[in-house]
């Protein structure tokens, strides 16, 4: 951990004020990784997404009922989640997905006609924990 004038400061996590925004960082982030594990996040995004993925490490858990397209599977490793992943989000049941990358994870709450929050968690120790949680949602995806 840095110290900043005389303390330790860390900077833990980055809520967006836009989708824009967040969409400019998670390009960023990708333009600069090799590795990418990504979870349930709305089909729409990850279309944005795909030509920036292409040559890169990807496995990819579509929502739960999506239809995967050839893009996607061109892409690397895809399945299917079997469960319903979703979050209270101010009285409404939203799904909850993530963009996991080594040291940054973008958690993506939405439902099929709006996102409704980006958020980024940058302290390491949780980045690790939750990127293990893509692997236990791999283990139980249904495999395209």
């Amino acid at each position: 951990m840095p110290i900043v004038e005389g303390q330790y400061e860390a900077k833990i996590s980055t809520i967006f004020a836009s989708e824009k925004e967040a969409f400019e960082a998670i390009v960023g982030k990708i333009e600069k990784s090799r590795r990418i594990r990504i979870s349930n996040v709305p089909m729409q995004l990850l279309e944005k997404l795909a030509p920036l993925l292409e040559g890169k490490d990807v496995k990819i858990i579509l929502p739960k009922g999506a239809k995967p397209t050839e893009k996607i599977k061109q892409l690397g490793d895809a399945a299917i989640q079997k469960a319903r992943i979703y979050k209270d989000y101010k009285g409404v049941e939203a799904n909850a997905g993530s963009i996991y990358f080594s040291d940054r994870i973008f958690n993506v709450v939405w439902d099929k006609k709006k996102i409704y929050e980006i958020d980024a968690m940058d302290y390491g120790k949780c980045v690790k924990c939750m990127k293990g949680m893509f692997e236990v949602g791999w283990r139980y995806s249904e495999k395209v």
